[in-house]
C-alpha cells in the first residue's frame, strides 16, 4: 500500500488516547499457544507480524498488561472481560509458580518453562501482582507472590556492588541467569536489572503500602546513588548500559522514592538527569532514543514516558516548570505517536492469526517512533511491540491523575486537558481557540499553570478588565472569590516558536505554539505526525 507523507493524530485527548490504546492488548494473543500473548511486532519487511520471545511473551507480556489494564479501567470505567485477565493471571504463574520463586523462560515449542531467568522480568512480574491486587485487594496469592519476589531479590543481591549473586542463586536453583535487554559482552548490569525494577516496587507500595516494598527501593536507590550516578547528572552507557528504557524505568522509579519520602536531595538528582542526562538520550519534547548504540532517530514510547512520569513528581513537588515539560511531552510526541491512523496498513483477513486484520487490529498501538512520525526513512522497519503499547498506556494514565489536584482548599489545574470533577470543570485551551474556560460548582479557590509560550501580561489585563480577583505567582494563575456556578473564559494567548535542535549529528527543526508542536520539518519522510515547515 501507499504510504502518506502525514497521518491524523490526536494531541489534546487523553482518555481517547487510553481507550484506544486498550483495544490492541485484548486482541494480540496466539489461540495457537493457549493465547500466549504476543511481544514483537513489525508492519514492514520480511518480519511482518507478531512474534513470541522465550522470556518476554510470557513474564513481561503478562505484568506489562496487567497493570496498565487494570489502571485504563480505572481511567476509563470501561468493562474488561474476566477472560483476558484469567489469561494473563495464568501466563503470570506458569512462569512464576517455582520452588525458588522467579520468572523463567519459556520453551516456545511445548510451552513449558526452562531452568533459565531473565533478571530484566524483576520489573514485569512485580506489574502482575500489582495488577492482580487492583482486580482483587484480597487476593492472598497475589501478595504472597510480591512478598516471595522481595525476598528472593533481599537474598541474592549484594547490597554493597548491586551485582546479583549469580553464582550463589544457580548454586541454589540450578537456574541460570540472564538479561534480555543487553548484549552478552555487558553482562548484568544494575540499571537493566535490579535498577529498573524499583519502579515496580514503587508501584506496589503506593498502592499497597507493603512496607518491605519501600525499604527495598530506598536500599537500591541507595546503590544506584553510590554506584552510578555522575555528579554533573549525565548518562554514561558504559556504567547504565546502553538499553535506554532500563535508564529511563530506573530513574522514573527514583523520582517515585524521592516523592514518597519527600527527599528534595533525591528528587534534585533526578532534575539533574533529565536536564543533563535526557538531553544526551534524547530531545526535551520527549522523544528518547531506543538504545545507546543507535544511530538513527528510532526512539521508544517507554522511554518517554518514564521520562514524563518523572517530570510529574518534580511538578508535584515544587520544581517549577516541570509539569509544564510533563505537558510538551504529552502534547508534542507521546499523543500524536500512537498508531490511530491504520489506512496505510492492509486488514486483509489471514489464516495466520499473527497477520489477520492487521490494521484493525493494530490501531491504538504505540511502538518506536521517531521525533517526526513513525518511520525513520522510507523503507525502515517500523515496529510496535506489545509491551511498548501497555507502558504507553499507563503512562497516559499516571498524567491523566496528575491533571488536576488539590492543595489544601486550592484545586490545582497542572495539565490544561480536558477535566470534569464534582467542583470543578476545566476545558483544555488547545481545544478552544488558546482560551482555557472553568466552570465551577461552588466558591473555590483555583490555580492554573500557565505554559511558558503564554503572554502573563495580557491575561492580567484581560482578567482585570472582567473584574476577576486574580494574582500571578510564580507559573500560576490563582483565581479567588469566584462565585458559584461561575463560568469563565480565559484567553491564554499563546506564542509561536521555532526551536532547532542538534542530536547526535541530526538536525530538526520545530514550530511550537505553547506547549504543542504545530510544525516540523520533515522532507523526504513519510507517515509524518506535524505539518511540514
Amino acid at each position: 500500500m501507499d504510504y502518506p507523507k502525514f497521518v491524523s493524530v490526536n494531541d489534546c485527548d487523553l482518555e481517547l488516547a487510553i481507550r484506544k490504546g486498550i483495544t490492541p492488548m485484548l486482541t494480540w494473543t496466539d489461540p495457537k499457544k493457549n493465547g500466549l500473548p504476543y511481544f514483537e511486532n513489525h508492519i514492514t519487511g520480511e518480519n511482518r507480524g507478531n512474534h513470541h520471545h522465550a522470556s518476554f511473551s510470557a513474564a513481561h507480556m503478562a505484568g506489562r498488561r496487567l497493570e496498565a489494564l487494570t489502571a485504563a479501567q480505572r481511567v476509563t470505567g470501561e468493562r474488561i472481560s474476566p477472560e483476558v485477565f484469567d489469561n494473563l493471571r495464568f501466563w503470570a504463574y506458569k512462569v512464576f509458580d517455582n520452588p525458588w520463586h522467579v520468572m523463567l523462560n519459556l520453551n516456545l515449542a511445548d510451552l513449558e518453562t526452562v531452568k533459565v531467568c531473565d533478571l530484566h522480568n524483576f520489573r514485569e512480574m512485580m506489574y502482575s501482582f500489582i495488577g492482580l491486587l487492583r482486580i482483587n485487594p484480597e487476593d492472598q496469592r497475589a501478595l504472597q507472590g510480591a512478598k516471595a519476589l522481595i525476598q528472593l531479590v533481599d537474598q541474592y543481591t549484594d547490597f554493597d556492588t548491586g551485582l546479583w549473586k549469580t553464582t550463589e542463586f544457580q548454586r541454589d536453583s540450578g537456574v541460570s541467569c540472564m538479561c534480555g535487554a543487553m548484549t552478552q559482552n555487558e553482562g548484568l548490569r544494575f540499571a537493566p536489572t535490579l535498577g529498573r525494577y524499583i519502579q515496580a516496587l514503587m508501584r506496589m507500595y503506593s498502592e499497597n503500602f507493603l512496607p518491605e516494598a519501600l525499604d527495598q527501593a530506598l536500599r537500591l536507590t541507595n546503590i544506584f546513588f553510590r554506584s552510578l550516578w555522575r555528579e554533573d547528572g549525565s548518562y554514561d552507557g558504559e556504567t547504565f548500559g546502553r538499553h535506554l528504557h532500563s535508564t529511563t524505568a530506573m530513574l522514573c522509579g527514583i523520582a517515585m522514592v524521592g516523592d514518597c519520602v519527600r527527599d528534595m536531595k533525591i528528587l534534585k538528582h533526578v532534575k539533574e538527569f533529565i536536564e543533563t542526562g535526557g538531553r544526551q538520550i534524547g530531545l526535551e519534547f520527549g522523544w528518547c532514543l531506543e538504545n545507546d548504540l543507535r544511530t538513527d532517530l528510532v526512539g521508544e514510547i517507554n522511554n518517554s514516558c518514564d521520562l514524563m512520569e518523572a517530570c510529574l513528581y518534580l511538578g508535584k513537588n515544587g520544581f517549577e516548570g516541570y509539569y509544564g515539560k510533563a505537558e510538551k511531552m504529552l502534547r508534542s510526541h507521546i499523543l500524536p505517536a500512537q498508531l490511530l491512523d491504520v489506512s496505510f496498513l492492509t486488514d486483509e483477513t489471514s489464516e495466520d492469526d499473527a497477520l489477520d486484520h492487521l490494521a484493525g487490529r493494530m490501531e491504538g498501538a504505540f511502538g518506536f517512533p521517531c521525533p517526526y512520525g513513525h518511520e525513520y526513512e522510507p523503507g525502515s522497519d517500523i515496529s510496535f511491540n506489545w509491551d511498548i503499547t501497555a507502558g504507553g498506556v499507563s503512562g497516559l494514565c499516571q498524567a491523566w491523575k496528575h491533571r488536576v489536584t488539590r492543595h489544601g482548599e486550592i484545586i490545582s489545574v497542572n495539565l490544561l486537558f480536558d477535566y470534569d470533577g464534582s467542583e470543578l470543570h476545566f476545558s483544555d485551551p488547545y481545544r478552544n481557540n488558546g482560551a482555557a474556560k472553568i466552570v465551577t460548582d461552588r466558591p473555590i479557590p483555583i490555580r492554573i499553570r500557565i505554559p511558558d509560550l503564554a503572554e502573563t501580561e495580557k491575561i492580567n489585563a484581560c482578567l482585570s478588565k472582567k473584574g476577576i480577583t486574580h494574582i500571578v505567582q510564580g507559573e500560576w494563575l490563582y483565581l479567588f472569590h469566584l462565585k458559584e456556578n461561575c463560568e469563565l473564559e480565559i484567553p491564554l494567548f499563546f506564542q509561536k516558536e521555532i526551536k532547532n535542535y542538534e542530536f547526535r549529528g541530526h538536525s530538526l527543526t520545530v514550530k511550537f505554539e505553547g506547549e504543542k508542536i504545530y510544525g516540523e520539518r520533515s522532507e523526504g519522510k513519510r507517515l509524518c505526525f506535524f505539518p511540514e515547515i
